[in-house]
């Protein structure tokens, strides 16, 4: 591990680094890169901002050249930089974790999210230890939740955008970084020529996955990707390679071919296929099995994943109300008075915390302090239904505000195709403007007007695929997605393609009615 100290430590970091080291909170963490001025991998790992500095957990073969090149860069700066040996690492994940880890070693535990979930790595000798992951399992999450094996799926030297952290370690809105040039062309441009994709083998499931580690070939590409790892998850085989750009759209399936005769079908998968789960959902799934566990007199187990929901979203307040019920029902008012108290400061508008402080405090007597909360109760009731009229009122002002830049737009281009009827941007532009008013005939002949002009025009295929679908021509729908996906994976344009893929999904999915 790296320790970054000094009074200009955030700064120069920021920098330095890809991702936005400024927008963290102090305790928060993230995922980070270091690169060459020509965008090429130096070391890439995890970034945690401490009260007094930051941290720097990165694979150990890459430490010590990264703070070498850190320290090179340091000119008149207030850092400096220093190699932590560290043992005995141990990766806690879970809400369990995120539970747990306020009462580690703070010296000796870092924040940290990854392999689907969120938890800590901790080097603290009297953290409890917690179910063991088995080592197949958190290679198959390492591998789905796109965090690469430093010198096996990203190395010193490589483009970053041939790599997964492209997406997860990179900000590109931030300002300037080392390497930010390169970043950003590639990135507005068609992206790297190989990047990596997981294929989800749905036919001809290799048995010896060791032995498709390597480059294959499908349709008319002799070396249309190579096969950088493999790992199976929920008893499927997933292989992670990196691809050519027309291949890399999802959803399609791929015939692979090896050189030793066998193949396999594939569904072309993006990552992260494991994301880390959103907080609020997160806390909302383990409340409602709070909830369960009560309804069966289960208690102590409803506390328990009541205060998992709190850790992973501390602001989730259908968890501390739940909480606070079962308090209640124990006789235990004091510790449901401070429970309320914890989600005023983090929602001081709550009329549920204010509402139950007075049902507290009435059970104890505390009549005065029950009728103050009663009244803050109907206060925040009453600013809470301004906010929504004036929230309303805004909806409608921005309604309006739509409808006449709109009007605006579309008589724009009905100017410009006055001066050109075939000008494929003004075509496309109100046959966009005309699917959402809901004239699908007029905007099928704009956009198809469009494409005459421009045939490799693919937003124009994904609007002229979502006019066909809203005239209920499926069948048309589906032949202009495929061939809209094809033109636009050719251009690098992915983001249309994967659009066009998922409404393709959609339609071909198989009628249960």
């Amino acid at each position: 591990m790296v320790a970054v100290e000094g009074g200009q430590r955030e700064r120069f970091l920021h920098s330095q680094l890809t991702s936005d080291v400024k927008g963290l909170l102090v305790g928060e963490s993230q995922m980070t890169a270091l690169l060459d001025r020509t965008g090429r991998l130096q070391a890439f790992g995890f970034l945690l901002k401490r009260p007094d500095r930051i941290d720097l957990l990165l694979p150990e073969a890459a430490a010590g050249a990264a703070q070498a090149i850190l320290e090179s860069h340091v000119i008149a700066d207030d850092v400096t930089l220093r190699l932590v040996e560290i043992n005995h690492l141990r990766l806690l994940l879970g809400a369990e974790a995120v539970r747990l880890a306020p009462e580690f070693e703070p010296e000796s535990t870092f924040a940290i999210e990854g392999w689907g979930s969120r938890g800590c790595v901790t080097w603290d000798a009297a953290a409890p230890r917690l179910a063991v992951i088995g080592d197949d399992e958190l290679e198959a999450r390492r591998v789905l939740s796109g965090i690469p094996e430093w010198g096996v799926e990203a190395a010193e030297g490589q483009l970053i955008h041939e790599t997964s952290l492209i997406g997860s370690a990179v900000s590109l809105t931030k300002g300037c970084f080392l390497g930010q040039e390169t970043v950003a062309k590639v990135a507005s441009g068609r992206g790297a020529a190989r990047a990596p994709v997981l294929l989800e083998v749905v036919k001809d499931d290799p048995v010896d996955g060791a032995g498709v580690i390597g480059d294959f070939a499908t349709g008319d590409h002799d070396r249309a990707g190579a096969v950088l790892t493999v790992t199976r998850w929920e008893g499927r085989t997933y292989l992670l390679a990196a691809v050519l750009r027309d291949l890399r759209v999802e959803g399609t399936e791929v015939d692979c071919r090896w050189s030793d005769g066998r193949s396999s079908t594939a569904r072309v998968r993006a990552l992260p296929l494991l994301a880390t789960p959103d907080p609020i959902y997160w806390a909302k799934r383990l409340q409602l099995r709070a909830v369960e566990a009560f309804s069966y007199d289960r208690e102590d187990d409803a506390v328990e994943l009541l205060e998992r929901a709190i850790a992973v979203c501390p602001g989730h307040a259908d968890s501390y109300e739940s909480l606070g019920v079962i308090l209640g029902r124990h006789h235990r008012y004091d510790a449901a008075i401070d429970l309320m108290r914890r989600l005023l400061e983090l929602d001081p508008s709550s009329i549920m915390a204010h509402t139950n402080l007075s049902l507290y405090y009435n059970r104890l007597g505390r009549i005065e302090d029950a009728e103050r909360e009663a009244g803050e109760a109907l206060r925040a009731k009453m600013n809470r239904e301004r906010d929504q009229k004036q929230r309303a009122e805004a909806l409608r002002e921005e309604t309006a505000a739509t409808v006449a830049d709109r009007e605006r737009r579309s008589e724009m281009f009905r100017r410009v195709l006055e001066l050109d009827p075939d000008d494929p941007l003004g075509n496309f532009g109100l046959g966009e403007l005309l699917v959402e008013e809901g004239k699908h005939a007029d905007a099928v002949d704009h956009l198809q007007r469009a494409l005459r002009s421009d045939p490799r025009y693919s937003a124009a295929f994904a609007a002229l695929g979502r006019a066909f679908e809203a005239a209920g021509r499926f069948e048309t729908a589906v032949s202009t997605y495929r061939e809209g996906i094809k033109i636009a994976a050719a251009r690098g344009d992915l983001s249309t393609a994967n659009k066009m893929q998922e409404r393709l999904a959609t339609l071909q999915e198989p009628d249960e009615g």
